[in-house]
């Protein structure tokens, strides 16, 4: 025998941690991470939104150690952002909430009153100004004046608000706007898209509408685009930091219809304020529950990927050139909505995939890529399947490099044989299949290759 240097390509995510603690449904805010506290341990904060009142703050001591902590404010509060809003040096989280008597909905800045505790005391709400919201997001700095704005909408009238840092822990309503049709709802995307050094706004809308704002001047702000998506209940919207290596960021609005699949569109910029779709992903869905996606490198390659929530499962969509992009990976839903956080928990430089919802959380890690282990064996044979995902016919190639007796079959995720495709003798050399996947839903499956004493099994994803 002649040893060999013998590489494995290893595409998995491993579950990492498990916490008994969650989201109640995917409209519950969102998962936010700091050291609030600044002991070098970082913190996540989560909506416990099935008792109304409750912010669970979870905080992980390397190498594995979790420690739950919660903290009670007025009924109905779930997280949005953490950040120093008024850059005091102290962080603030921001929340949605009601009123003292349950009536108005309101948007709550909550401050560390030093700067080794966690933001839990209130320091300012919005008593004044637009007297009513319909949900709070994410704090970013839009107009680039150094302070990061507040936005909240509003369902009667149909209008938005951003709020900006005064002073003494006070925010003041810079803009409002009326909007013609809809609610513009949760979430938001931020950044420069079409890069004219201005930041725009992107609002996901009721039914099939969404917004985008642009900021030409400090607390100044102008809709450059109003239109319609084919889908309905627009309730996912987020930015990615350019994903295809073009040098210009995208952004994901993600429907469904009730029962119905789940529709994702992918944005980019052509020129200044104008947006096309370059990208339609369906998938299915069922019952829609909200779920929020997100964006990151997961993988370590420095390239972000998208980590889209889909109910059933968590879709990880890679670009395979410039306006190009597939699905590389796929997670395991709750079939109820989750929400999506990437952030790298440890610090190792790989960036962690927290999901959370049905009060659990789970943390996954990508098993980094190629790996050499060396072996005294002859080379084994290489089995590619294409495309993949799979709409009509899966092609399966393999390189033998002896005859053998070999046995191809496709399995579903329970192991189930679903498809007996070869068994026989092979020659030595390629030898291609096809596979009609008529009669397969939508689902992950595994094509399973014997031959002699090896074997080697291939996700594939059926997406129709």
């Amino acid at each position: 025998m002649i040893g060999l240097l013998v590489l494995s390509l290893l595409t998995t995510f491993n579950l990492k941690w498990y916490l008994p603690i969650g989201c109640a449904v995917g409209v519950s805010g969102k998962i936010l991470v700091a050291d609030a506290d600044r002991d070098s341990s970082y913190e996540l904060y989560i909506s416990d939104f099935q008792f109304f009142d409750k912010i669970n703050i979870c905080e992980l001591h390397l190498p594995n150690t979790w420690e739950m902590d919660s903290f009670v404010n007025m009924p109905g509060e779930i997280a949005w952002d953490i950040g120093d809003f008024d850059n005091d040096g102290l962080y603030d989280l921001l929340l949605m909430g009601l009123d003292s008597i349950g009536t108005t909905v309101m948007l709550f800045v909550s401050e560390s009153s030093d700067s080794y505790s966690y933001p839990i005391n209130e320091v300012w709400r919005d008593t004044t100004g637009v007297p009513a919201l319909d949900i709070g997001d994410e704090a970013f700095d839009i107009d680039q004046d150094g302070y990061p704005e507040l936005i909240k909408n509003r369902p009667n009238p149909y209008s938005i608000g951003i709020y900006e840092y005064t002073n003494d822990n006070h925010y003041d309503l810079i803009y409002s706007d009326t909007t013609s049709y809809g609610a513009p709802l949760d979430p938001h995307a931020f950044g420069d898209f079409d890069q004219d050094g201005h930041n725009e706004v992107v609002f996901a809308g009721a039914d099939e509408t969404y917004w985008i704002y642009e900021s030409p001047a400090n607390n100044t702000y102008e809709r450059v685009r109003f239109d319609t998506l084919p889908t309905h209940n627009i309730r996912d919207c987020f930015e990615v930091p350019d994903a295809d290596g073009d040098g210009k960021w995208e952004f994901v609005l993600k429907g469904s219809w009730v029962s119905g699949p789940i529709d994702a569109f992918i944005f980019e910029a052509t020129g200044n304020n104008t947006y096309d779709t370059i990208k339609v992903f369906h998938f299915p869905g069922g019952d829609y529950y909200g779920g929020h996606s997100g964006a990151g490198d997961v993988d370590g390659d420095s390239i972000p990927e998208i980590v889209l929530e889909a109910r059933q499962l968590v879709y990880i969509i890679k670009a395979a050139g410039n306006d190009s992009f597939y699905v590389w990976e796929t997670l395991p839903g709750n079939g109820a909505g989750l929400n999506i956080k990437i952030f790298d928990l440890d610090g190792n430089g790989i960036n962690d995939i927290i999901m959370s919802g049905a009060q659990q959380t789970w943390i996954y890690e990508y098993e980094p890529g190629w790996i050499a282990e060396a072996r005294s064996e002859p080379q084994k044979a290489r089995i590619e399947v294409i495309p993949n995902p799979v709409k009509d016919i899966l092609k399966v190639k393999l390189n033998a490099l002896t005859g053998n007796l070999v046995k191809i079959g496709l399995y579903d995720v329970t192991g189930r044989l679903v498809n007996d495709i070869f068994e026989g003798q092979t020659k030595t050399g390629l030898m291609e299949l096809s596979v009609l996947t008529k009669g397969l839903t939508n689902s992950v499956y595994f094509v399973r290759i014997v031959m002699g004493d090896e074997e080697i099994t291939k996700k594939v994803i059926i997406l129709k």
